[in-house]
Protein backbone atom coordinates (compact mmCIF):
# COMPACT_ATOMS: atom_id res chain seq x y z
CA UNK A 1 0.00 0.00 0.00
CA UNK A 2 1.27 3.33 -1.14
CA UNK A 3 -0.87 5.82 0.81
CA UNK A 4 -4.77 6.04 2.46
CA UNK A 5 -6.52 9.24 3.38
CA UNK A 6 -9.40 9.55 5.69
CA UNK A 7 -13.11 10.05 4.05
CA UNK A 8 -15.69 9.70 7.00
CA UNK A 9 -14.77 6.95 9.21
CA UNK A 10 -13.67 4.80 5.96
CA UNK A 11 -9.90 4.59 4.80
CA UNK A 12 -9.79 4.64 1.22
CA UNK A 13 -6.61 2.91 -0.40
CA UNK A 14 -5.19 4.21 -3.06
CA UNK A 15 -2.71 2.10 -5.45
CA UNK A 16 -2.64 -0.72 -4.06
CA UNK A 17 -2.44 -4.49 -5.12
CA UNK A 18 -5.95 -6.84 -6.03
CA UNK A 19 -5.84 -8.87 -3.45
CA UNK A 20 -4.85 -6.30 -0.61
CA UNK A 21 -7.20 -4.05 -1.95
CA UNK A 22 -9.64 -6.70 -1.59
CA UNK A 23 -8.61 -6.99 2.20
CA UNK A 24 -8.87 -3.63 2.35
CA UNK A 25 -12.36 -3.24 1.33
CA UNK A 26 -13.32 -5.78 3.55
CA UNK A 27 -11.72 -4.29 6.54
CA UNK A 28 -13.21 -0.66 5.61
CA UNK A 29 -16.68 -1.53 5.42
CA UNK A 30 -16.29 -3.91 8.67
CA UNK A 31 -14.73 -0.75 10.32
CA UNK A 32 -17.64 1.54 8.97
CA UNK A 33 -20.34 -0.15 10.50
CA UNK A 34 -19.30 -1.22 14.12
CA UNK A 35 -22.42 -0.57 15.52
CA UNK A 36 -23.89 -4.02 15.93
CA UNK A 37 -27.00 -4.98 14.35
CA UNK A 38 -27.84 -8.11 14.91
CA UNK A 39 -30.46 -8.56 12.51
CA UNK A 40 -31.92 -6.41 9.25
CA UNK A 41 -33.93 -3.85 10.13
CA UNK A 42 -37.35 -4.96 8.23
CA UNK A 43 -40.90 -4.37 9.31
CA UNK A 44 -43.87 -6.00 10.16
CA UNK A 45 -46.06 -5.46 6.86
CA UNK A 46 -45.61 -4.34 3.63
CA UNK A 47 -47.63 -3.57 0.74
CA UNK A 48 -45.94 -4.83 -2.56
CA UNK A 49 -44.06 -8.63 -2.61
CA UNK A 50 -40.69 -8.66 -0.76
CA UNK A 51 -37.76 -8.83 -3.39
CA UNK A 52 -36.02 -10.34 -0.16
CA UNK A 53 -37.24 -14.10 0.59
CA UNK A 54 -38.01 -15.01 4.20
CA UNK A 55 -38.79 -11.14 5.97
CA UNK A 56 -40.90 -8.33 4.56
CA UNK A 57 -38.97 -5.45 3.58
CA UNK A 58 -40.08 -1.97 3.36
CA UNK A 59 -41.70 -0.36 0.40
CA UNK A 60 -40.01 2.94 0.55
CA UNK A 61 -37.32 4.46 2.34
CA UNK A 62 -37.43 8.05 3.20
CA UNK A 63 -33.51 9.60 3.48
CA UNK A 64 -33.78 13.10 5.11
CA UNK A 65 -30.84 15.24 5.00
CA UNK A 66 -31.20 17.31 8.18
CA UNK A 67 -29.37 20.31 9.67
CA UNK A 68 -29.30 21.56 13.15
CA UNK A 69 -32.50 23.63 12.83
CA UNK A 70 -34.58 21.52 15.82
CA UNK A 71 -38.27 23.56 14.14
CA UNK A 72 -37.16 22.26 11.13
CA UNK A 73 -37.00 18.75 12.02
CA UNK A 74 -40.19 19.11 14.71
CA UNK A 75 -42.67 20.29 11.22
CA UNK A 76 -41.67 17.06 9.68
CA UNK A 77 -42.07 14.74 12.46
CA UNK A 78 -45.42 16.22 13.79
CA UNK A 79 -46.70 16.36 9.81
CA UNK A 80 -45.64 13.80 7.05
CA UNK A 81 -43.02 12.00 8.74
CA UNK A 82 -44.87 11.35 11.44
CA UNK A 83 -45.38 7.94 13.04
CA UNK A 84 -47.77 5.42 10.54
CA UNK A 85 -50.86 4.18 12.15
CA UNK A 86 -51.17 0.63 12.89
CA UNK A 87 -52.60 -1.60 10.20
CA UNK A 88 -51.49 1.10 7.42
CA UNK A 89 -50.94 -1.16 3.84
CA UNK A 90 -47.65 -0.11 3.05
CA UNK A 91 -44.81 0.05 5.21
CA UNK A 92 -42.45 3.47 5.25
CA UNK A 93 -39.16 4.06 7.60
CA UNK A 94 -37.99 7.74 7.59
CA UNK A 95 -34.59 8.24 8.84
CA UNK A 96 -32.84 11.48 9.62
CA UNK A 97 -29.39 11.41 8.47
CA UNK A 98 -27.75 13.43 11.10
CA UNK A 99 -23.73 14.99 11.03
CA UNK A 100 -21.58 14.05 14.05
CA UNK A 101 -18.16 14.02 14.03
CA UNK A 102 -16.62 11.06 15.93
CA UNK A 103 -15.15 7.56 15.37
CA UNK A 104 -17.72 5.51 14.46
CA UNK A 105 -21.28 5.32 13.08
CA UNK A 106 -24.33 4.65 14.87
CA UNK A 107 -28.22 4.33 14.85
CA UNK A 108 -31.43 4.98 17.27
CA UNK A 109 -34.51 3.16 16.19
CA UNK A 110 -37.81 4.34 17.53
CA UNK A 111 -40.83 2.02 15.26
CA UNK A 112 -40.45 2.75 11.90
CA UNK A 113 -38.47 5.82 12.25
CA UNK A 114 -34.04 5.71 12.37
CA UNK A 115 -32.11 8.58 13.40
CA UNK A 116 -28.66 8.19 11.74
CA UNK A 117 -25.62 9.83 13.02
CA UNK A 118 -22.47 10.14 10.69
CA UNK A 119 -19.22 10.81 10.87
CA UNK A 120 -19.62 14.39 8.96
CA UNK A 121 -19.86 17.64 9.69
CA UNK A 122 -23.34 19.64 9.13
CA UNK A 123 -22.01 21.89 5.88
CA UNK A 124 -23.67 21.92 2.01
CA UNK A 125 -19.88 20.67 0.93
CA UNK A 126 -20.68 17.03 3.41
CA UNK A 127 -23.58 16.76 1.93
CA UNK A 128 -22.45 14.59 -0.32
CA UNK A 129 -20.97 12.55 1.96
CA UNK A 130 -23.70 12.34 4.41
CA UNK A 131 -26.12 11.17 1.64
CA UNK A 132 -23.81 8.30 0.24
CA UNK A 133 -22.85 7.21 3.93
CA UNK A 134 -26.44 6.79 4.74
CA UNK A 135 -27.31 4.74 1.36
CA UNK A 136 -24.01 2.70 2.31
CA UNK A 137 -25.92 2.04 6.02
CA UNK A 138 -28.99 1.72 4.09
CA UNK A 139 -27.48 -1.62 2.17
CA UNK A 140 -25.92 -3.15 4.88
CA UNK A 141 -28.54 -2.68 7.31
CA UNK A 142 -32.09 -2.83 6.18
CA UNK A 143 -34.71 -4.85 3.72
CA UNK A 144 -36.46 -2.04 1.48
CA UNK A 145 -37.27 -1.30 -2.28
CA UNK A 146 -36.86 2.45 -2.73
CA UNK A 147 -35.40 5.30 -1.40
CA UNK A 148 -36.11 8.88 -1.58
CA UNK A 149 -33.64 11.11 -0.14
CA UNK A 150 -34.80 14.56 0.32
CA UNK A 151 -34.17 17.56 2.67
CA UNK A 152 -35.73 19.03 5.95
CA UNK A 153 -37.17 22.04 4.22
CA UNK A 154 -39.53 19.49 2.22
CA UNK A 155 -43.30 18.34 2.35
CA UNK A 156 -44.08 14.94 0.78
CA UNK A 157 -46.90 12.83 0.17
CA UNK A 158 -45.85 9.96 1.05
CA UNK A 159 -49.12 7.94 0.01
CA UNK A 160 -48.96 9.48 -3.65
CA UNK A 161 -45.28 8.74 -4.33
CA UNK A 162 -46.04 4.79 -3.42
CA UNK A 163 -48.89 4.58 -5.93
CA UNK A 164 -46.46 6.33 -8.27
CA UNK A 165 -43.55 3.86 -7.64
CA UNK A 166 -45.79 1.36 -7.45
CA UNK A 167 -46.19 1.47 -11.15
CA UNK A 168 -42.10 1.15 -11.84
CA UNK A 169 -39.81 -1.52 -12.15
CA UNK A 170 -38.20 -3.10 -9.13
CA UNK A 171 -34.53 -3.18 -10.15
CA UNK A 172 -32.43 -0.19 -11.98
CA UNK A 173 -34.58 2.62 -11.42
CA UNK A 174 -34.00 6.45 -11.00
CA UNK A 175 -36.54 8.82 -10.39
CA UNK A 176 -36.63 12.52 -10.03
CA UNK A 177 -36.68 15.83 -11.92
CA UNK A 178 -34.06 15.50 -14.37
CA UNK A 179 -31.48 17.85 -15.53
CA UNK A 180 -30.19 16.06 -18.67
CA UNK A 181 -26.21 16.73 -20.34
CA UNK A 182 -25.75 19.71 -18.23
CA UNK A 183 -22.16 21.65 -19.23
CA UNK A 184 -19.36 21.55 -16.36
CA UNK A 185 -19.83 24.33 -14.50
CA UNK A 186 -15.78 25.55 -13.86
CA UNK A 187 -14.41 28.14 -11.88
CA UNK A 188 -17.29 28.98 -9.81
CA UNK A 189 -17.68 29.17 -6.11
CA UNK A 190 -21.27 27.79 -5.07
CA UNK A 191 -22.27 27.65 -1.55
CA UNK A 192 -18.20 27.93 -0.49
CA UNK A 193 -17.95 24.55 -2.50
CA UNK A 194 -15.90 24.66 -6.26
CA UNK A 195 -17.79 23.04 -9.35
CA UNK A 196 -14.30 21.94 -10.92
CA UNK A 197 -13.56 19.41 -8.49
CA UNK A 198 -15.96 17.35 -10.36
CA UNK A 199 -14.01 17.52 -13.35
CA UNK A 200 -10.85 16.41 -11.30
CA UNK A 201 -12.70 13.55 -9.94
CA UNK A 202 -14.16 12.42 -13.31
CA UNK A 203 -11.32 12.75 -15.64
CA UNK A 204 -11.98 13.70 -18.96
CA UNK A 205 -15.67 14.72 -18.29
CA UNK A 206 -16.88 17.26 -20.90
CA UNK A 207 -20.77 17.64 -19.69
CA UNK A 208 -22.81 16.41 -16.16
CA UNK A 209 -24.19 12.90 -16.59
CA UNK A 210 -28.21 13.27 -16.55
CA UNK A 211 -28.97 13.72 -12.58
CA UNK A 212 -31.53 14.41 -10.86
CA UNK A 213 -31.89 17.73 -9.52
CA UNK A 214 -33.24 19.68 -6.31
CA UNK A 215 -33.97 18.11 -3.03
CA UNK A 216 -35.91 14.64 -4.00
CA UNK A 217 -35.03 11.94 -5.95
CA UNK A 218 -35.39 7.80 -5.95
CA UNK A 219 -33.53 5.21 -6.57
CA UNK A 220 -33.91 1.43 -5.86
CA UNK A 221 -31.86 -0.44 -3.49
CA UNK A 222 -29.86 -2.02 -6.17
CA UNK A 223 -28.54 1.04 -7.20
CA UNK A 224 -28.20 3.10 -4.14
CA UNK A 225 -25.91 0.38 -3.50
CA UNK A 226 -23.69 0.35 -6.56
CA UNK A 227 -23.24 3.99 -5.96
CA UNK A 228 -22.72 3.81 -2.10
CA UNK A 229 -19.51 1.45 -1.83
CA UNK A 230 -16.33 2.86 0.39
CA UNK A 231 -14.77 4.14 -3.65
CA UNK A 232 -18.19 6.68 -4.06
CA UNK A 233 -17.60 7.45 -0.37
CA UNK A 234 -13.88 8.81 -1.49
CA UNK A 235 -15.38 10.93 -3.96
CA UNK A 236 -18.16 12.30 -2.31
CA UNK A 237 -15.21 13.76 -0.29
CA UNK A 238 -14.43 16.00 -2.91
CA UNK A 239 -17.20 16.18 -4.97
CA UNK A 240 -19.32 18.95 -3.66
CA UNK A 241 -22.32 18.95 -5.20
CA UNK A 242 -24.55 15.96 -4.02
CA UNK A 243 -27.33 15.06 -6.79
CA UNK A 244 -24.79 15.68 -9.70
CA UNK A 245 -22.34 13.09 -8.23
CA UNK A 246 -25.54 10.96 -7.89
CA UNK A 247 -26.16 11.23 -11.48
CA UNK A 248 -22.74 10.43 -12.30
CA UNK A 249 -22.04 7.54 -10.01
CA UNK A 250 -24.98 6.34 -12.09
CA UNK A 251 -24.15 6.85 -15.02
CA UNK A 252 -20.81 5.52 -14.88
CA UNK A 253 -21.39 2.38 -13.02
CA UNK A 254 -24.83 1.42 -14.52
CA UNK A 255 -24.58 3.09 -17.94
CA UNK A 256 -27.82 2.40 -20.48
CA UNK A 257 -29.14 -0.20 -17.83
CA UNK A 258 -30.26 2.28 -15.54
CA UNK A 259 -34.10 3.03 -16.14
CA UNK A 260 -34.61 6.75 -16.15
CA UNK A 261 -37.72 8.18 -14.99
CA UNK A 262 -37.89 11.77 -15.23
CA UNK A 263 -41.16 13.46 -12.90
CA UNK A 264 -43.76 15.49 -14.41
CA UNK A 265 -43.57 18.54 -14.23
CA UNK A 266 -45.64 19.20 -10.99
CA UNK A 267 -44.60 16.82 -9.28
CA UNK A 268 -41.52 18.22 -7.59
CA UNK A 269 -42.41 22.26 -7.10
CA UNK A 270 -40.00 24.93 -4.91
CA UNK A 271 -41.87 27.00 -2.25
CA UNK A 272 -39.75 29.43 -3.72
CA UNK A 273 -36.78 30.17 -5.87
CA UNK A 274 -33.25 30.42 -5.26
CA UNK A 275 -33.30 34.14 -6.48
CA UNK A 276 -35.73 34.72 -3.62
CA UNK A 277 -33.78 33.50 -1.12
CA UNK A 278 -34.07 35.89 1.54
CA UNK A 279 -35.83 35.60 4.81
CA UNK A 280 -38.29 38.67 3.86
CA UNK A 281 -39.62 36.66 0.41
CA UNK A 282 -39.47 33.53 1.61
CA UNK A 283 -41.76 34.89 4.18
CA UNK A 284 -44.13 35.57 1.69
CA UNK A 285 -45.05 32.55 0.34
CA UNK A 286 -48.78 32.37 1.08
CA UNK A 287 -51.65 30.43 1.90
CA UNK A 288 -53.16 30.65 -1.75
CA UNK A 289 -49.32 30.16 -2.98
CA UNK A 290 -49.01 27.02 -0.95
CA UNK A 291 -52.80 25.44 -2.01
CA UNK A 292 -51.77 26.14 -5.42
CA UNK A 293 -48.94 23.78 -5.03
CA UNK A 294 -50.37 21.44 -2.66
CA UNK A 295 -53.76 20.99 -3.98
CA UNK A 296 -54.35 18.83 -7.46
CA UNK A 297 -55.01 20.26 -10.57
CA UNK A 298 -59.35 19.52 -10.58
CA UNK A 299 -59.00 22.15 -7.61
CA UNK A 300 -56.65 24.72 -9.62
CA UNK A 301 -53.32 23.30 -7.72
CA UNK A 302 -50.31 21.88 -9.44
CA UNK A 303 -50.74 18.17 -7.48
CA UNK A 304 -47.37 18.81 -6.62
CA UNK A 305 -46.12 15.13 -4.28
CA UNK A 306 -43.23 16.85 -3.29
CA UNK A 307 -42.68 21.29 -2.07
CA UNK A 308 -39.25 21.84 -0.93
CA UNK A 309 -37.57 24.91 -0.14
CA UNK A 310 -40.42 26.16 3.09
CA UNK A 311 -40.61 27.15 6.31
CA UNK A 312 -41.25 24.73 8.90
CA UNK A 313 -45.27 26.34 9.80
CA UNK A 314 -45.30 26.05 5.66
CA UNK A 315 -44.58 22.61 6.13
CA UNK A 316 -47.66 22.07 8.41
CA UNK A 317 -49.90 23.96 6.36
CA UNK A 318 -49.36 21.66 3.51
CA UNK A 319 -49.89 18.86 5.72
CA UNK A 320 -52.47 20.22 6.80
CA UNK A 321 -54.49 20.78 3.32
CA UNK A 322 -53.68 17.55 2.40
CA UNK A 323 -55.36 16.13 5.29
CA UNK A 324 -58.67 18.11 5.01
CA UNK A 325 -58.95 18.43 1.08
CA UNK A 326 -57.02 14.76 0.51
CA UNK A 327 -54.84 17.31 -1.32
CA UNK A 328 -52.32 14.94 -1.86
CA UNK A 329 -53.74 12.61 -3.73
CA UNK A 330 -57.55 13.67 -4.96
CA UNK A 331 -59.56 10.92 -2.71
CA UNK A 332 -59.94 11.12 0.98
CA UNK A 333 -60.21 7.43 0.52
CA UNK A 334 -56.73 7.30 0.42
CA UNK A 335 -55.19 9.25 2.88
CA UNK A 336 -55.12 6.73 5.38
CA UNK A 337 -51.96 5.17 4.00
CA UNK A 338 -53.52 3.04 1.93
CA UNK A 339 -53.36 3.14 -1.88
CA UNK A 340 -56.88 2.66 -3.29
CA UNK A 341 -56.12 -0.16 -5.21
CA UNK A 342 -53.24 -2.28 -3.66
CA UNK A 343 -53.68 -5.25 -6.37
CA UNK A 344 -53.36 -2.67 -9.34
CA UNK A 345 -50.00 -1.55 -7.60
CA UNK A 346 -48.76 -4.91 -7.33
CA UNK A 347 -49.85 -6.24 -10.74
CA UNK A 348 -47.68 -3.29 -12.00
CA UNK A 349 -44.71 -4.06 -10.74
CA UNK A 350 -41.78 -4.99 -13.25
Amino acid sequence: MSGTHQVGSIHVVRRMSGTALLAACVVARIAQFREPTSVVLAPSHECWPSVYPGAPAYDLVVVIAVGANALRREALRESWAAPHAAGTACSVMHLLAHAAPGPRVYHRRTGDEVLLFLNTTDTYERLPVKVIGSLQWLSAHVRYKYVLKTDDDAWICTHALLETFGAFPRERLYWGKMNTRHALIANVTHHGSVHSAFTRAFDGATRYSTYAFGAAYALSADVAATISDASALGVAEHVHIEDVLVGELISRRLGSSVRVRDARRSAISLGYTRQQDSASTRSRATHWHLRRLCTAAADGGKGSMIVHRIFPQQVRTCAAMAARRCACDGRVGRCDGRPANVSQAVSGLG
